[in-house]
């Protein structure tokens, strides 16, 4: 009877860590080729309205803000790992690897702290109105560490100024949808629902 326990356990046990294994997603990253996925979604869901909902991939929705933002074309070689679940999207690389324009605008946040540093930023999504989602800077983490507001504060003030459509903190990407359409974060993307429909008459 033991054995047969231990078996079964044994068993259960290999299951649960495939299926864990399973449940694990590879980053995303954060590409040219995604803003054109991701629009094409947009308008499809809320432009065009020839679907009533779409699925998008973290790392494209994440290249899709970053074009919102103004950085096109997304350069080719930009090494950030993009991942998300239900409650926010992660966007993580080394310092070293990050483009100058990007380093130039963190500025003394970044100075601080050797190339190899990993930085990741995480980002909430809540909706402020009936056509206003925002997506929010968090935490910044420094080799897994977040650190103190005031000083990711200080530094997010100078991107605000670079990036018109950040709030003045820059911490706040504000994004128009339609009225009672809807953007949900999801294991891996972004759910994209449109408005309901009108019934036919």
């Amino acid at each position: 009877m033991l054995r047969v326990a231990v078996a079964i356990l044994g068993l259960a046990t290999a299951a649960l860590t495939q299926s864990l294994a399973a449940q694990q997603r590879a980053p995303d990253s954060v590409t040219a080729a995604g803003v054109l996925r991701a629009s094409t979604a947009v308008n499809s869901v809320f432009v065009d309205r020839t679907h009533d909902g779409a699925f998008v991939g973290v790392g494209d929705w994440a290249s899709y803000l970053m074009a919102r933002l103004g950085v096109i074309p997304i350069p080719p070689d930009l090494r950030i790992r993009v991942t998300g679940d239900t409650a926010k999207v992660i966007m993580a690389s080394r310092l070293g690897d990050l483009p100058w324009e990007a380093r130039r605008a963190l500025g003394p946040l970044v100075r601080m702290f050797p190339a190899e540093t990993e930085v990741a930023g995480e980002i909430s999504l809540s909706r402020v109105a009936r056509e206003v989602v925002r997506f929010r800077l968090e935490t910044v983490r420094m080799n897994g560490v977040p650190l103190p507001d005031p000083l990711v504060q200080s530094a997010l003030f100078d991107v605000g100024r670079q990036y018109p459509a950040l709030t003045k903190s820059g911490r706040d990407l504000f994004v128009e949808i339609p009225r009672d359409a809807l953007v949900v974060l999801e294991s891996g993307g972004v759910r994209l629902i449109g408005p309901p429909r009108a019934p036919n008459n």
